[in-house]
């Protein structure tokens, strides 16, 4: 993977080093693989990190390939809805983990990716910046080398992820912000709960429509908590429909929670233009009309 900069009167005089910590974002550890493993070209020769740069140069950088990790390859289907050298973004279906949590051969996003990348011969791991949980559906951020993601998480609270979800009940309020803090459960490595001692959380909410027995939803996270979106319905009394873990009811033919990232906003971490991705609810969810 190479990435150039043309470099401008601003930094003449710079060396590469400082260049890539500065105008580049590249983080002391990146830097560090890229000295050891990699390589710097300005102008097409070769030079070490500490030379300096005069207005007008090409700096080129040469990544090193990257470690796979401990994830089991797996062949398996992918919805990608965008893809270029940076980023991937996913439509996961609803029944898959992002990453396994326990089991690295369980089916999961990153093992379908990582079987892709090993195809196409891809020098990279894989990156995941906007996990979702397992019975999630919708819309996943995906950083293809260790620099995009590096510049993706600086900006996290920059991305804008948009959900929609059908709760139980009839909920009052036509819209909503809720604030409360969230924790881990006592005596769960899984479960979440509100609690003063948790860490802040904001989600913000408005009824799309009412149906009887269900109350349709678009939310928007401000926070990015595990469980975030599930934990604040079941406090409001409204939980999400099939999410047996924080006090809704099972349906059948839902594979867990009605939940489902529909859209997701960011800035390209190397274009730097607005980005903005849709994707349709699971057509299961016909049920709660």
């Amino acid at each position: 993977m190479v990435k150039r900069w043309e470099i401008t009167a601003a930094y003449s005089g710079c060396s590469s080093r400082d260049f890539l910590l500065r105008a580049g974002e590249f983080s002391r550890q990146l830097i560090k693989k890229v000295r050891v493993s990699g390589d710097v070209y300005v102008n097409g020769e070769r030079v070490e990190l500490w030379q300096p740069l005069q207005d007008g140069d090409v700096l080129e950088v040469v990544f090193p390939e990257e470690e796979r990790g401990a994830i089991e390859p797996m062949e398996g289907p992918l919805s990608i809805v965008y893809e270029d050298e940076d980023v991937l973004v996913i439509d996961k279906p609803a029944g898959l983990f992002s990453v396994p949590p326990f089991d690295k051969t369980e089916p999961s996003v990153a093992a379908f990716l990582l079987f892709r990348y090993i195809q196409k011969n891809y020098p990279c791991t894989v990156h995941i910046v906007t996990r979702l949980d397992r019975d999630t559906s919708g819309l996943m951020l995906v950083a293809k080398h260790a620099y995009s993601h590096r510049l993706l998480t600086q900006s996290l609270q920059k991305i804008d992820r948009r959900y929609k979800a059908v709760a139980e009940g009839s909920l009052n309020a036509d819209q909503g912000m809720i604030d409360q803090p969230i924790a881990r459960a006592e005596g769960s490595i899984i479960r979440r709960t509100t609690s003063p001692e948790g860490r802040p959380a904001q989600t913000r909410y408005e009824v799309e429509k009412r149906t009887g027995r269900y109350t349709w939803l678009r939310l928007q996270l401000m926070t990015g908590r595990t469980h975030q979106i599930r934990v604040h319905l079941e406090y409001l009394g409204y939980p999400l429909a099939g999410d047996t873990l924080y006090g809704g009811s099972a349906c059948p033919g839902i594979p867990g929670q009605a939940l489902h990232c529909y859209q997701l906003n960011f800035r390209h971490p190397w274009s730097k233009k607005r980005m903005t991705l849709v994707s349709e609810t699971p057509g299961e969810w016909d049920r709660f009309a």
